[in-house]
């Protein structure tokens, strides 16, 4: 039996690409413009932005949204409240 080395063949470097690959962490509705639509709720009617996803939550759906309040309310401005994911919609 005769010990050989196995040959090295160089390959030329992929070229950049402009696509940004996905991530499963990724959450695509950050930035979403959502209505909050739950009955009784002090919020509801409002439109507010998704911040943050909240996973795992004891609901139906398993999730929970933080929003910010797009309402301009000088005592609280730049307003953070969390909903249920089943009582918001997506603004057209």
């Amino acid at each position: 039996m005769k010990v050989t080395s196995v040959p090295f063949l160089s390959t030329p470097a992929a070229p950049p690409s402009n696509v940004e690959p996905f991530r499963a962490n990724q959450i695509p509705w950050i930035g979403t413009s959502v209505i909050i639509t739950k009955l009784g709720h002090p919020w509801k009617g409002y439109e507010a932005v998704v911040k943050s996803v909240l996973i795992r939550q004891p609901t139906a759906s398993g999730l929970k949204v933080v929003v910010q309040l797009s309402h301009l309310d000088f005592a609280s401005p730049f307003k953070t409240i969390t909903v249920d994911y089943d009582d918001i919609l997506e603004t057209m």
